[in-house]
């Protein structure tokens, strides 16, 4: 990371900024770092204020008409003026029906960014006769989780302003992500951030990542390509695990973890492994600041042969809380320390919780319909981020309960055994409910069932009984 100042006009890209840069680069046509959302809007919207929507937005934020590039001084970003990049596309498919507009989908969040001259956002109206789908994709360089529900609070509510014939009324954030970019700086150069890179070296020695054993051989190199695989839990589940939560008094995040954890010791064996959760850095001052505020956290677990699930539940949250207090530390900066031992994580999870959305935007999150400038608008769960590492896992808090979006590499695992995976984990969720002391060795993975039909594949004698 670069502490020269060029003075033209450039500015520095954060620790984990210059990662995906790195990856961009070597990969530029992969979607790997993609997020993307939409919405369905009936009637179709009128193209024309959508359009003035998405320039006040990207006026707003001006992370989104950046672009980037490699200088003598380190990969860097400018700024483009307002209206330069990121106008809104407009694309007709009257005739497509509900499958052909899912693939259209489908195109514009796999579509490469150009980053070095159109920037990382764009927004897509889909048309048809009687309703449309606001697309708005970005790469993960300039946005997170966050990020993406702010651009849609915005969007949304300057379309309802500019429909009701008023300007919107986007003020600028207080603040801007240069700010976080100098104060990861200043960490890095002080006694806190050499106490930090200590605590994560400690953290590796001795582990490894967390792998489950895949349906093919893993290939030379990455495939970068996923699917996902989204769950609603039973609201029963979802309210006994905020019970169990509170109960153990840890985070409902740590009893998901602590339930994965102790699957991949089922499925594997290991009793020493690491998995990455992807922790915000983002500071209250900087809500209102669309940019990547994520860095990858290690969270080590250590099962002993007879440990209960509860006891890897306990353990979990105290790791996390380890883990999430030493967050700013950049996750590159640790792979670099941890030397060329293979890749530190090959299993994630993370927790997004819409109590932090405003504007309407956590009822929009658990799919409540919303009134918008004269439209009924339906936020849509658009599959992103697939094929980054082997197996993640993202868990959506929101009122009404959990739902999880699974997602895998394709070129390593049948949709069959990920199907399984799903299954088992909701069954050590249940147990982690409502059996938490039983040691994991006696958690079932299958019911019967699930038995005769795993030793009827195998053709083992007694399959048919």
């Amino acid at each position: 990371m670069t502490h020269t100042d060029p003075g033209d006009g450039t500015l520095p890209l954060s620790v984990g900024q210059e990662g995906l840069w790195l990856l961009h680069s070597l990969a530029p046509d992969s979607s790997t770092y993609h997020l993307a959302g939409g919405v369905r809007m009936e009637p179709a919207p009128d193209p024309e204020i959508l359009a003035r929507a998405v320039d006040a937005v990207t006026e707003r934020h001006p992370m989104l008409r950046s672009v980037y590039a490699d200088t003598e001084h380190g990969p860097r970003r400018r700024v483009l003026p307002p209206g330069e990049t990121g106008r809104l596309t407009v694309r007709e498919v009257r005739g497509a029906d509900d499958e052909e507009l899912r693939r259209a989908v489908d195109a514009e969040v796999a579509a490469p960014f150009h980053l070095t001259d159109e920037g990382p956002f764009r927004a897509v109206l889909l048309r048809r006769a009687q309703d449309a789908v606001a697309l708005v994709v970005t790469h993960h360089i300039a946005t997170d989780a966050l990020s993406q529900w702010l651009l849609w609070r915005d969007l949304l509510a300057a379309y309802a302003e500019l429909a009701e014939g008023r300007e919107p009324r986007l003020e600028p954030p207080a603040t801007d992500f240069d700010h976080f970019v100098a104060a990861e700086r200043t960490l890095l150069d002080s006694s806190r951030g050499a106490l930090q890179a200590d605590f994560w070296r400690a953290q590796c020695a001795g582990s490894q990542a967390a792998e489950l054993p895949t349906d093919r051989p893993r290939p030379d190199v990455p495939a970068s390509k996923g699917t996902s695989l989204v769950r609603r839990l039973p609201d029963a589940l979802s309210e006994g695990i905020r019970r169990a939560a509170a109960d153990r008094e840890v985070s409902q995040f740590a009893v998901a973890l602590g339930a994965l954890q102790g699957l991949v010791n089922r499925w594997t064996g290991m009793r020493d492994f690491l998995v990455a959760c992807p922790a915000s850095v983002r500071r209250s001052g900087a809500r209102e600041v669309v940019g990547y505020y994520v860095n990858p956290v290690l969270v080590r677990a250590e099962i002993s042969g007879d440990a209960t699930l509860g006891e890897v539940v306990d353990r979990a949250a105290e790791r996390i809380r380890q883990a999430t207090a030493r967050a700013s530390y950049p996750f590159p900066l640790v792979a670099r320390d941890a030397g060329d031992g293979g890749p530190l994580y090959r299993i994630a999870m993370t927790m997004v919780s819409t109590e932090r959305f405003d504007g309407g935007m956590e009822a929009a999150a658990a799919g409540v319909p919303m009134r918008v400038g004269g439209l009924t608008v339906t936020y849509l769960e658009i599959p992103h981020l697939e094929g980054q590492c082997d197996v993640s896992l993202e868990v959506t808090r929101d009122a009404r309960g959990l739902t999880i979006a699974l997602r895998y590499d394709t070129a390593l695992f049948e949709r069959a055994t990920m199907e399984r995976l799903f299954d088992q984990y909701e069954r050590f969720l249940t147990a982690a409910v409502d059996d938490a002391d039983r040691p994991l060795g006696r958690i079932r993975l299958t019911d019967g069932d699930d038995k005769r039909a795993l030793l009827a594949l195998g053709g083992h004698p007694g399959a048919a009984s």
